[in-house]
C-alpha cells in the first residue's frame, strides 16, 4: 500500500494527501505530535481504571506524552496496558505499540491513519549529544530509542522523513488497507472486492476514496 502524507485532519479530510515529506533540522510540532497541542484527554487501560491529563502523542518513537504538574513533558509509563486514547475529541488506538488515529465508519470500525516520523541518523554514534535516563523532553530534537532518550546537538541539522498510511481497524485491531484486509473484514463481498481492484488496480490514497469504497461495501 502506498505511503501518503498529511498534517493534522478533522476525522476524514475531503483534500487529497500529499506524498511522503522531507525535510531538515528541527522537526516542526505539528509533524512531531499527532495533536496540535497537548489537550486534556484520557488514557484507556486494560484491567483498570482510566486516568486523565493533559495529553499528546509522539509521532517519532510512538510515547504517550503528558504535561505534570509543573509544566514538564514526560514520557507515560505502562504503555503495554494501554489500548486507547482520546485527546480532546479525537480516538486513537494502540495496535502492537503503534498509535493510530481513527475514522470511525460503525461503532467498532472504520479507518485509521499511522504516522511514521523517522530521523535518518548518522551512522557513528557521535552524531548524537549524551543521553540522559531522565524521561523528561527537552526540545522537539529529541527522540527516545531503546528506554533512552537520546538529544541532538542543537547546532547540527537532521534529515527526516514523514510518511503516513490509511488501515483499517476493527475492534482493537489494525490492519493495512488492501483487497486481502478488506476481504477479512468484508467475506460476502469478495468478488465486489475483486471487481474494484481489478478496476482501480491500488487501494485508495485518500480517506475520502477509502470511505467510499467501505461505505459500498456495508
Amino acid at each position: 500500500m502506498k505511503k501518503i502524507s498529511i498534517l493534522l485532519f478533522a476525522l476524514l479530510a475531503s483534500a487529497t494527501l500529499q506524498a511522503q515529506i522531507k525535510g531538515t533540522g528541527d522537526i516542526p510540532a505539528h509533524l512531531y505530535y499527532l495533536m496540535p497541542e497537548f489537550t486534556q484527554g484520557t488514557i484507556y487501560f486494560r484491567g483498570q481504571m482510566p486516568a486523565q491529563g493533559k495529553l499528546n502523542i509522539c509521532a517519532v518513537d510512538n510515547t504517550l506524552r503528558f504535561i505534570d504538574k509543573s509544566g514538564q513533558e514526560l514520557v507515560a509509563t505502562g504503555a503495554d496496558n494501554i489500548y486507547k486514547v482520546k485527546i480532546d475529541t479525537v480516538f486513537f488506538l494502540r495496535d502492537m505499540g503503534v498509535y493510530y488515529r481513527l475514522c470511525p465508519i460503525q461503532a467498532d470500525m472504520g479507518l485509521a491513519v499511522r504516522r511514521d516520523v523517522r530521523i535518518i541518523r548518522d551512522a557513528k554514534e557521535a552524531a548524537y549529544g549524551g543521553t540522559t535516563q531522565t524521561s523528561a523532553v527537552q526540545s522537539y530534537s529529541s527522540l527516545t530509542a531503546d528506554g533512552v532518550v537520546y538529544n541532538l546537538e542543537k547546532d547540527k541539522e537532521y534529515p527526516y522523513t514523514v510518511d503516513e498510511m490509511i488501515y483499517l481497524y476493527k475492534g482493537d485491531s489494525t490492519s493495512p488497507l488492501g483487497k486481502r484486509s478488506l476481504k477479512k473484514l468484508f467475506p460476502d463481498k469478495k468478488a465486489q472486492i475483486d471487481a474494484w481492484f481489478k478496476e482501480n488496480k491500488e487501494a485508495p490514497e485518500t480517506l475520502e476514496g477509502a470511505k467510499e469504497l467501505i461505505l459500498n461495501l456495508l
